[in-house]
């Protein structure tokens, strides 16, 4: 939308509005000074009509006043006379013009016992054009009959006296115009605009952070008022700048207390993981050592021992040191994972295979393994090994919880652009007081011997190598379910890529 200055506006509308004014006030002229030289014309041809009746009528002399009325009235006036049944026509204009007839204000005037007055010419308010000006007067002569006189008289001398007093008035409607706009304009500029102006840069200056101290905004009250908002607004302004300055300072000051606080937490809950984990290292080696402990005091104290029972003896300290070689390789695995080789994967290949590798080996007995695997599965990008070894995990856990009877399921799907691999089961559940426990090392809920509790935390760690992540489900009774989401193939190489 195109934007006019506040002075254009004001000049504009000052135009407009004096022009309006000046425009009624030149047709109010105009009417008077019509009015005003009608008037006069009328006043004069009574003067002449009395003037006749004194001077020529009182004698009955027709034809003297006739030629009275020729020399006094306007060139092309023409008229009746009429006094005791006679009548004299007078006419000023030129020979061929039509002859007189006797006028129906005549009979009129007669009939009414007073002058009447008739224009010719177009009367259509405000607008008026008069060609000629009509007057019937009865007339009666002290002593004499009654009569009656008609004078037409051309008002030509009195449109062109008009015209120039019309012309003389819209000349000063235009140099008053003029005059007022131009004093108008400055008056307004001074008093409306500049301090307007002033505002404007008080304004500015509130919005650069300052306040305009020396504006000049003159008497006008409404512009006083706004200019003392603006101060007001100003103040509070600075006000809430200051009170917000000091709430930053008090909240960097928490900031900074909270980081040290923060530092202290990382650092006792790293005491504290290294306390959990060096226990279960602990518990979980303790048991063979001393399982190992047993039997070598059991070899030295019985010297006779058979070589039966010595190779028995031997044979169980393996067993417990392969026991704590595999507890440390796993933890080991945990903490250093061992280097990997992704490649696309086709999920419901790798499920499937998983699933005949565990059915060859027996290991599920009256458990049911059963497959689900939606068609049309993206690929991901993984290890095939590793990802083996966490289904084969998930699948053990949830034969370890069914206590030898119920049914697994292995089933994917593709959820846009993220492809899930689930192991569930029919068993009791995860109660809700050790979800949040069931990644952490060496937490199990396996009788001692039976479990390391590093299963679930090494598939996590395994799983998040490849950009993926474990979600569980469970409610108590109603099973368990472990889902492995992991980008597909695609997508995980957007993700790397801003990365590297």
């Amino acid at each position: 939308m195109r934007q006019t200055g506040l002075r254009a506006e004001i000049l504009v509308n000052i135009i407009l509005i004096t022009a309006a004014a000046m425009f009624l006030i030149g047709i109010i002229a105009f009417k008077l000074t019509e009015r005003s030289a009608v008037e006069g014309d009328i006043n004069g041809v009574k003067a002449v009509i009395s003037a006749l009746e004194g001077s020529y009528l009182t004698k009955g002399d027709l034809g003297g006043g006739a030629e009275f009325l020729e020399r006094v009235l306007n060139p092309g006036a023409w008229g009746i006379i009429e006094l005791g049944g006679r009548r004299v026509y007078f006419d000023t204009r030129s020979a061929g013009d039509e002859e007189p007839k006797t006028d129906p204000l005549l009979l009129e005037a007669v009939t009414a016992g007073d002058t009447v007055i008739g224009f010719e010419g177009v009367n259509f308010p405000p607008f008026t054009a008069f060609d000629g000006l009509k007057v019937a007067a009865p007339v009666r002569p002290a002593g004499g009959p009654a009569g009656a006189v008609f004078v037409y008289q051309p008002l030509g001398p009195l449109q062109e006296s008009l015209l120039l007093n019309r012309r003389l008035i819209a000349l000063w409607i235009i140099l008053f115009l003029v005059i007022i706009t131009l004093f108008g304009f400055y008056i307004l500029s001074r008093r409306i605009v500049r301090p307007v102006h002033e505002l404007i840069k008080t304004t500015e200056k509130i919005g650069a952070g300052k306040f305009y101290e020396s504006a000049d905004i003159g008497g006008v009250k409404e512009i006083n008022r706004l200019y003392d908002a603006l101060r007001k607004m100003y103040a509070e302004i600075e006000s809430g700048r200051k009170k917000l300055g000091d709430k930053i300072a008090e909240l960097e000051e928490a900031n900074a207390e909270l980081r040290l606080v923060q530092g202290e937490l990382v650092a006792a809950e790293k005491l504290a993981s290294l306390g959990r984990l060096s226990a279960g290292v602990a518990h979980e080696i303790g048991n063979p050592l001393s399982a190992i402990k047993g039997y070598a005091e059991v070899m030295m104290r019985a010297q006779d021992v058979d070589d039966g029972k010595r190779a028995a003896f031997l044979r169980n300290l393996l067993d417990e040191v392969g026991r704590i070689d595999r507890i440390i390789r796993t933890l080991l695995d945990y903490s250093r994972p061992k280097s990997v080789s992704p490649r696309a994967l086709d999920v419901n290949e790798t499920a499937s295979k998983t699933a005949d590798l565990v059915n060859s080996q027996g290991v599920l007995k009256n458990i049911g393994l059963r497959l689900d695997l939606a068609p049309g599965v993206p690929p991901i990008e993984a290890d095939p090994g590793q990802l083996s070894q966490v289904i084969i995990n998930l699948i053990l856990n949830a034969r370890d919880a069914l206590g030898g009877e119920g049914e697994i399921v292995i089933s994917t799907s593709d959820g846009g652009g993220e492809v899930a691999i689930k192991v569930s089961d029919n068993g009791p559940g995860i109660g809700p007081e050790i979800r949040d426990k069931i990644f952490d090392p060496f937490f199990t809920t396996k009788d001692p011997g039976h479990g390391t509790g590093l299963g679930l935390s090494v598939s996590a760690r395994i799983v998040e190598t490849f950009g993926g992540r474990i979600e569980v489900k469970s409610e108590p009774g109603k099973g368990a379910a472990f889902s492995l989401v992991f980008p597909a193939a695609g997508d995980h190489e957007k993700r790397e890529s801003p990365g590297n």
